[in-house]
C-alpha cells in the first residue's frame, strides 16, 4: 500500500492544464484565476471620508470653525480649506484639500449659524488616504485562486469585469455493480439503492464542476466498456464507483487497461477507502473508488479534489483546524492512516459522530469534518488537539 501523501504526489504530477476562457464576473464563482488581478485604481481613489462630520485641518481642530460647503458621498469638494475653515462630509466623500481630520458629528455642537466648535477631547484621523487599500498596479489576487463571495467584489472594484479563468473541469460519474437500484426503485432481497452518484455529483458540483452522470452500469464487461468509452470522449475526469477491488466481477481494471489507460495507483494505505484506482490516459483522468460511500467520499476528499484543482492550476484547497478532543477516541488497527466523522461542538471541541463504518454513510450527514488517525495511533486522547479536515461548504 502506498502512503497517502506519496499517492498524493502521483496524482497531482499526472495532471495536465485545462485551457482558459473569460467569464462575465457574475459566473466566475468558485473558477480558478488563470492570470493575475491588477488594479486599475487607487483604493480609496481618493482622500475619503469614514464618518460623517467635519473636516477640518488638524491645527484649527479646537477652535470655532465656519462650514464653508458640505460634501455628500458621490462629490467632490469645490475648494481647498484654509484656516479656521471646514467643510461637511458623508461617510464615503472626498475630502477637501488641506483636511487633515475629521470631528465626528456627534461630538460638535452649533454656537452660531454656519459656526461649529469641538466638544470632544481626543483628535482622531477618521479619513482614509488614497490608495490605502490598494495601488494602481498592485496584484489584488494572484493567478491560481479559486473564487470566493467576497473575491467577486474585490474583482469589480479593480475593474475586472471579464476575468480570465481556467475551464471548468467536466466530470462523468458511472455507478457499477448489479446491486444497484435507483433511488425511486424499492429494493428487493440482495438489492441496495444507488447513492454514490449523487453524493459525487453534488461533490464536484459544490466546486465548481460540470457533472455528466451515467447512472448504473451492470457488472458486464462490455457494458462498463461502452459506458466508459462514453464518458471519456465526454468528460475530462471519470469516477466510478464499485469494480475496483479483488471480486471476480471488479472488472474496471481490466476495461482501462484495454482503452489505453495506465494505471498510477491500485492501493493507498487510508482507512476507508483502501482500494482505489487512478489511471491517465490522453489528457483523460479516471478514478475508480469504493463502492462504499463513506470511503468514496474520502477518497474523494484526500484525493480526487487534488487533482480537480491541479487540472486548474490551483494547488490544494483544504481546510484544517486543529481542535481539542472531547473524548477519546480509539480504533482496531493502526496499519493506515484513519479518517473518521467527527462534529464540532458549540464550546470549540470535537465530538466523535457515532460511526460503524465505511458503509454508514448517514454518519456523513451530521458530521462538519473528518479527524486524522496518523499511521500507527490507536489513540487520540481526550483533551489532545486534533487536526480535522472540514468537509462542509457554503
Amino acid at each position: 500500500m502506498l502512503p497517502l501523501n506519496e499517492a498524493v504526489v502521483i496524482v497531482v504530477k499526472s495532471a495536465w492544464r485545462l485551457g482558459v476562457e473569460s467569464v462575465p464576473l457574475p459566473q466566475a464563482l468558485h473558477r480558478v484565476l488563470a492570470a493575475d488581478a491588477v488594479s486599475d485604481v487607487d483604493i480609496p481613489p481618493f482622500n475619503k471620508a469614514n464618518m460623517d462630520g467635519y473636516a477640518c485641518r488638524r491645527a484649527d481642530a479646537f477652535l470655532e470653525l465656519r462650514v464653508v460647503e458640505h460634501v455628500p458621498a458621490g462629490a467632490a469638494p469645490s475648494r481647498a480649506l484654509g484656516p479656521g475653515e471646514c467643510a461637511k462630509v458623508m461617510t464615503g466623500a472626498p475630502v477637501p484639500e488641506n483636511a487633515e481630520c475629521i470631528l465626528i458629528v456627534e461630538q460638535v455642537e452649533e454656537t452660531a449659524p454656519g459656526v461649529v466648535r469641538f466638544t470632544g477631547s481626543e483628535l482622531q484621523s477618521h479619513i482614509s488616504p488614497r490608495g490605502e487599500d490598494v495601488r494602481w498596479g498592485d496584484v489584488v489576487l494572484h493567478r491560481g485562486r479559486w473564487l470566493q463571495p467576497q473575491d467577486l467584489a474585490v474583482l469589480a472594484s479593480v475593474g475586472c469585469a471579464a476575468p480570465h479563468v481556467s475551464m471548468t473541469p467536466r466530470v462523468g460519474i458511472i455507478a457499477t455493480g448489479d446491486e444497484l437500484v435507483p433511488p425511486e426503485s424499492l429494493p428487493s432481497t440482495a438489492q441496495i439503492r444507488n447513492s454514490n452518484n449523487f453524493q459525487l455529483a453534488g461533490l464536484v458540483t459544490a466546486l465548481g464542476g460540470l457533472v455528466a452522470d451515467y447512472g448504473i452500469v451492470r457488472d458486464r464487461e462490455e457494458e462498463i466498456s461502452a459506458a466508459l468509452t462514453r464518458a471519456f470522449e465526454e468528460n475530462d475526469l471519470v469516477l466510478t464507483t464499485g469494480g475496483v477491488s479483488m471480486g471476480d466481477f471488479d472488472l474496471v481494471p481490466g476495461v482501462l487497461e484495454r482503452l489505453g489507460f495506465e494505471t498510477r495507483l491500485r492501493r493507498v494505505a487510508i482507512q476507508p477507502g483502501k482500494p482505489i484506482v487512478f489511471a491517465v490516459g490522453d489528457r483523460k483522468g479516471f478514478f475508480g473508488l469504493s463502492g462504499n460511500p463513506v470511503s468514496s467520499f474520502v477518497q474523494f476528499e484526500l484525493l480526487v479534489k487534488p487533482l480537480f484543482f491541479a487540472l486548474q492550476g490551483a494547488g490544494p484547497q483544504t481546510m484544517v483546524v486543529h481542535l481539542p478532543l472531547s473524548t477519546t477516541l480509539r480504533r482496531k488497527n493502526a496499519e493506515r492512516t484513519a479518517w473518521a466523522p467527527v462534529r464540532l461542538a458549540e464550546d470549540g471541541a470535537v465530538t466523535p459522530v457515532e460511526f460503524h463504518g465505511s458503509a454508514h454513510h448517514h454518519a456523513l450527514s451530521h458530521a462538519d469534518g473528518l479527524v486524522h488517525y496518523p499511521r500507527g495511533t490507536l489513540e487520540l486522547p481526550a483533551g489532545s488537539i486534533v487536526p480535522v479536515r472540514l468537509c462542509r461548504w457554503g
